[in-house]
């Protein structure tokens, strides 16, 4: 017997005078959604009037790479020191716990698509709460890159989609690396410091995938900022990095404009940091296959 009979009872007698009212909850999801675009809004326009707010959004950008833009930018205006997302229910399953008074964190994730008026597709958009791993009993995991700056280096590297050339020195400049456009070559100098080559590399990196503008500041502006997320989040010094002259031109955008500049910086991003993932995913592969056959 296991008193079925009596759980339901208690179950029922526990939700006897509630309803479920549909129109009501549509019309809280909505308000709810707006709240969410308002914010990412507000907050896109805010960050490029202020470097500082912008150097924020790029840390939480580079760190929660797989976040859109826009879950980037609700998350910059929180909790900008968030590192880990899960949902309540999913903290309970891992027997993690909500600290008390813990704010949720709102984003949205991708629902249902639909067809517009015009007839065509799109995807509808629903708040998600959530809390990080600093407001619950979780221990968080502080293990630092166990990779050496050569390795990284070489991660960086790694089925480049542009020729490589090793030379002495670098015509007329003072850079350790510089892409040329007209021969889609990447010259590398020889003896530089490996942290500095990354930072270059990277940019040039950046400055081969992003399509150009057509206004030279703000090209290598994103150039400088795709660099900075590589940087910040392969722990290579970002000290030198010059975030604080926001082009005019990035300033006087709306926000859908900015979110569109500040897309095609991530998707760049994004785009070395999944082929530096691989090349780590492949060491990792080899150490393990290496300790199987000891």
């Amino acid at each position: 017997m296991n008193d079925i009979d009596d759980i339901v009872s208690v179950a029922n007698s526990s939700t006897q005078n509630k309803s479920f009212d549909k129109n009501a909850w549509m019309k809280k999801k909505q308000e709810e959604r707006k709240s969410a675009y308002d914010l990412i809004d507000k907050t896109a326009t805010e960050i490029v009037s202020d470097s500082s707010k912008f150097k924020t959004y790029l840390d939480v950008q580079g760190r929660m790479n797989k976040y859109s833009v826009g879950n980037a930018l609700l998350i910059t205006t929180q909790m900008p020191n968030a590192t880990q997302l899960k949902e309540f229910s999913d903290w309970k399953e891992a027997g993690a716990f909500i600290k008390k008074n813990a704010n949720s964190i709102i984003i949205l994730e991708p629902g249902d698509s639909y067809t517009r008026a015009d007839g065509t597709q799109a995807t509808s958009y629903n708040p998600k709460k959530m809390f990080d791993i600093s407001q619950t009993t979780f221990k968080q995991n502080n293990k630092l890159n166990d990779y050496d700056d050569k390795t990284k280096l070489t991660a960086l590297l790694k089925d480049c989609p542009v020729n490589i050339k090793v030379v002495d020195e670098i015509s007329g400049t003072n850079r350790v690396a510089e892409w040329n456009k007209q021969d889609n070559v990447l010259y590398v100098k020889r003896g530089g410091e490996t942290q500095d080559i990354f930072k270059e590399l990277s940019e040039e990196l950046a400055r081969a995938t992003l399509e150009e503008t057509g206004n030279a500041s703000l090209d290598n502006f994103k150039c400088r900022c795709t660099s900075y997320m590589l940087c910040k989040k392969y722990g290579i010094d970002v000290s030198s990095f010059n975030l604080e002259s926001i082009p005019d031109s990035l300033k006087n955008m709306n926000s859908s404009e900015i979110r569109n500049e500040l897309g095609s910086m991530r998707n760049a991003m994004e785009d070395i940091n999944i082929r530096m993932g691989q090349h780590f995913e492949n060491i990792s592969k080899k150490a393990k296959t290496k300790d199987l056959e000891r």
